[in-house]
């Protein structure tokens, strides 16, 4: 379960002097500030705590925590600031167990996945009115929901009895769409992961081959299915192309993994690979987890001295970086983490206290 930055672009309005003034007034808007989210009863040690997963067009944000007994629960903290804490009905309460939220919509429906008793994973969605309902691809073994688009489609992966990984659609009727990368190997918790979903239902994620390379993925909403292999990205076990997001444009972001390191990329609906880092990378790299409808990219990279840094790759290619003020920066601190970007610049993520422990972030 996880398991994403405000773009910091200036605008300039000029305005005229009244009262016979000669001259150009020049208004700038407030910097972006931080606000923290830390929700009741989230434990403060080490890996526990609370993560902000996903924020929607009107500010609205989806997120988990976890307990100090390790038991995870789902929140969404509306535009205005107030914070509601959630379980999904049938949700286990012990180690281990409990509910994650992965993505939300401008209706403010979150969707993810809960662990029962049985440690048997399900998907859920939840209306901003606080209904719930169990989403079960039929036959499976589990279920993950992970995003959902404006019209309310679905999208995550199930197991099957073997544990494969399938990929599936929840269309709005209740009715499931499943489908396989071809060439995806058949081994437990290997298959099809699919990421997002877009406003016209493309889908994006990865799979992973025979030899265990993995290789990210664009399934249309006609269901045709391509292949995603990003420039430079490694051809060994546990390296490859991660597709992470797709916008309503059709432009995926992604990461790449080669030995050792991770660089970011977005792919134009043209089909032509960037492949870039900040500036301030060091040899670990990179990775990119969200992009809005103007084509900002956020994400997360690693400096020289192993500390994290959330960063956002402006449409001119430019770069700003995104450290929560009270995130450490010492050496082989944890630093910030960006989770996810909205149409508006505002980003979500967490950051890691001195021990350790994680909080939730918006910076808008």
């Amino acid at each position: 379960m996880k398991s994403g930055l405000l773009i910091s672009v200036l605008v300039v309005a000029l305005q005229g002097c009244g009262g016979g003034n000669s001259g150009n007034k020049i208004n700038q808007p407030p910097p972006p500030q931080f606000i923290g989210i830390d929700a009741p009863g989230a434990g403060m040690t080490a890996f526990l705590g609370t993560t902000a997963q996903d924020i929607d067009a009107n500010g609205d944000i989806a997120g988990f925590y976890t307990d100090p007994n390790n038991t995870s629960h789902g929140f969404v903290r509306s535009s205005a600031g107030t914070l509601t804490v959630f379980d999904a009905p049938g949700a286990g309460s012990a180690n281990s167990e409990g509910t994650d939220s992965q993505g939300i919509n401008t209706s403010a429906t979150i969707v993810g996945s809960f662990l029962d008793q049985q440690l048997v994973s399900h998907g859920y969605s939840r209306t901003s009115s606080g209904v719930f309902t169990t989403l079960d691809v039929p036959g499976s073994s589990a279920t993950l929901a992970r995003g959902i688009n404006d019209g309310g489609g679905v999208t995550g992966e199930f197991l099957d009895a073997n544990g494969f990984a399938h990929g599936f659609v929840r269309a709005t009727d209740g009715t499931f769409t499943t489908s396989d990368v071809p060439g995806s190997i058949g081994a437990s918790f290997q298959g099809t992961i699919p990421s997002r979903i877009n406003a016209t239902g493309a889908v994006v994620g990865f799979f992973t081959d025979t030899n265990f390379v993995l290789h990210g993925f664009l399934r249309a909403s006609d269901g045709t299915i391509t292949t995603l292999d990003a420039p430079g990205a490694g051809t060994q076990a546990a390296t490859g192309t991660q597709a992470t997001d797709i916008n309503a444009n059709g432009v995926i972001a992604g990461t790449l993994l080669v030995s050792g390191a991770t660089h970011s990329f977005f792919r134009d609906a043209t089909g032509a690979y960037t492949v870039f880092d900040p500036p301030q990378a060091g040899s670990k790299g990179s990775s990119a987890t969200g992009i809005n409808t103007s084509g900002a990219i956020a994400g997360t990279y690693t400096d020289a001295n192993s500390v994290m840094h959330g960063y956002i790759r402006n449409p001119d290619g430019s770069f700003v970086t995104i450290d929560d003020p009270n995130a450490p920066q010492t050496a082989n601190s944890l630093g910030t983490d960006v989770n996810h970007i909205n149409a508006g610049g505002a980003v979500v993520g967490v950051y890691f206290d001195l021990n350790r422990a994680r909080h939730g972030f918006v910076r808008e």
